[in-house]
């Protein structure tokens, strides 16, 4: 595990809360425009090998590729009930999905670490282009809270050393943040102002965007921290898919004596 563990701004705590959910409504459309509804298939096998049609997403930031993910699934004949969390929610953005899945994705607005889940959010536990985020030791403490919590998981994220999505390429410099801003919903006057008149949130999406290239994961990683883990009776599944860009993927689970047929 030789990726840099460079900082992003999006996690620091002092970070001022306007910036940083500025960032996370732009980190939103780039990840909708990107390649995760292509695993649908996938997070579907998940929830129906481990019982569960309900989703809580750990790291939604600005409430990434969920709406379509939700939307996805739905049509595949899977309704699901999602609830969103992050360690720094950002509320508007969640009530926009809420709005914009008519009320099918629900949130917490209080923050939520990912390595100790409330015992009340139950469910397939999911993150998307998140694990990056965290050191070798955060991904075990949070691998290991779902399986003491007997919590299935799914975790995706982009694979080091593959071509960026053409949303990242586009978001992930300062004329495409400049260019993009005013269309990102929910509006807000305050990214405008981050954004245009002081350049802030140009310089952080250009800064984060680079270093989350540089701290990815690849399978053999992933492989190595569920090795890692305490006995235990999962059945892991690490690997990546690759349609149209590499994703890696950690799902986890334990079986029901029943598990639910579709």
């Amino acid at each position: 595990m030789k990726a840099p563990r460079l900082f992003e701004w999006e996690d620091q705590t002092w970070l001022p809360g306007p910036v940083r959910d500025a960032g996370t409504d732009l980190m939103r459309v780039m990840w909708e425009l990107g390649p995760y509804r292509t695993i649908v298939a996938r997070l579907k096998e998940a929830l129906v090998a481990a019982g569960s049609r309900t989703i809580v997403d750990l790291c939604s930031g600005g409430g990434g590729p969920v709406v379509a993910v939700e939307r996805a699934l739905r049509q595949a004949g899977l309704d699901v009930e999602i609830t969103l969390t992050d360690r720094y929610p950002n509320v508007r953005a969640f009530q926009y999905a809420r709005q914009s899945s008519g009320g099918r994705i629900r949130f917490i607005d209080q923050p939520v670490d990912a390595a100790a889940v409330p015992e009340r959010l139950s469910g397939l536990r999911t993150m998307f282009a998140a694990l990056h985020h965290f050191s070798p030791e955060a991904v075990m403490r949070i691998l290991q809270d779902a399986v003491a919590s007997r919590q299935p998981l799914a975790f995706f994220d982009m694979t080091r050393g593959t071509p960026p999505p053409p949303s990242m390429a586009i978001l992930g410099n300062p004329l495409g943040v400049l260019l993009a801003a005013p269309f990102v919903r929910p509006f807000r006057w305050s990214k405008l102002f981050w954004t245009w008149l002081v350049p802030i949130v140009p310089l952080v999406m250009t800064w984060d965007v680079f270093v989350s290239g540089l701290r990815l994961y690849s399978v053999q990683d992933l492989q190595e921290m569920v090795a890692s883990l305490p006995p235990n009776d999962y059945v892991w599944q690490v690997g990546s898919q690759k349609f149209p860009q590499s994703i890696t993927y950690i799902i986890g689970y334990w079986q029901p004596n029943t598990v639910e047929e579709e």
